[in-house]
């Protein structure tokens, strides 16, 4: 356990080098002006945080306070500082931003942009919504906050997305459910016949940073019949709302498509999932025991009657 924590720990020392190395930071000046990196943090947070105490910093920054008080005296020397005393404690010195300070700091952050932009330049559409999507997760981790939700884009089947399917419905209904391997050759089996028959139907997936979250399909199963197929959304996506628009994506295909009638299979246990799927009108109409999978495990089939 201590061996894998300690390579773990050589891995984030190795992307750190390799990312102040791509950004600049081993100069010692920080984009191309007169200012360490720990005086431009300084700035920085006088600049967005407003008043501070000498002693606010220290703990913000996690700076030495005798550092921390050479970098004050340059920047009143400069005349990018002020002082005034606290109105609530006249022996407390609240420190801020001249206009000059202000000034000087907006450049360094417009220079920062302009460098972040140039390195997103070279990266393609989803390479960059990967990179901000995972420094979002190395964000959320480290400050145990919730990670934001990324945007959510469900597009049309792409090459590759297969593999996606089936090895997420695997681990997923694996972890959650117990279900064994045979399940995941079940769907293997399932997307294989779908694309050998000619794609008879259609598959989406949700993306979001670049990554896939999430799946659904209709496969044709007969005249005017679609059958709605491998419906997946990743643990972290659940309640984000994209269950219901998948949903709709798929039952405005069926209309399209003219089909007037829609069916699924799926087990009981799945509360969430069947609760969407009555939103629908799709209704439960048949039940049946199945230890293919699992030892008792009930499926159901729910059925939705599309008006025309």
């Amino acid at each position: 356990m201590q061996d894998a924590i300690m390579q773990r720990a050589v891995t984030i020392r190795e992307f750190n080098r390799f990312y102040t190395n791509i950004i600049g930071l081993v100069n010692k000046t920080i984009l191309d002006s007169p200012y360490s990196l720990a005086e431009a943090r300084v700035l920085l947070e006088l600049l967005f945080g407003g008043r501070y105490t000498a002693t606010d910093l220290t703990r913000l920054l996690d700076i030495d306070p005798g550092y921390l008080s050479r970098i004050l005296r340059r920047f009143k020397r400069e005349k990018l500082l002020t002082t005034v005393r606290s109105p609530d404690d006249g022996r407390v010195q609240l420190l801020s931003l001249t206009d000059k300070g202000k000034s000087v700091m907006t450049a360094i952050s417009d220079a920062s942009t302009r460098q972040i932009v140039s390195i997103l330049s070279g990266l393609s559409v989803a390479d960059q919504q990967q990179l901000v999507g995972h420094m979002e997760a190395v964000k959320a981790i480290l400050s145990r906050q919730p990670q934001p939700q990324a945007e959510i884009v469900i597009r049309p089947y792409r090459a590759g997305d297969a593999g996606y399917i089936s090895h997420r419905h695997g681990v997923l209904y694996e972890q959650e459910y117990g279900l064994d391997k045979v399940f995941e050759q079940y769907v293997i089996a399932g997307l294989a016949k779908f694309f050998a028959g000619g794609a008879d139907g259609e598959i989406w997936v949700a993306e979001a940073a670049g990554q896939i979250v999430g799946s659904i399909a209709i496969v044709a199963a007969g005249p005017g019949t679609g059958q709605l197929r491998w419906f997946l959304i990743e643990p972290a996506f659940r309640g984000s709302g994209l269950g219901r628009r998948f949903m709709n994506v798929a039952i405005d295909y069926c209309r399209q498509r003219g089909f007037n009638h829609v069916f699924l299979w799926t087990f009981r246990g799945l509360d969430a999932a069947c609760h969407l799927y009555e939103s629908f009108g799709f209704r439960l109409t048949e039940e049946t025991e199945n230890t293919t999978w699992r030892d008792k495990l009930t499926e159901q089939r729910w059925d939705l009657t599309l008006a025309r």
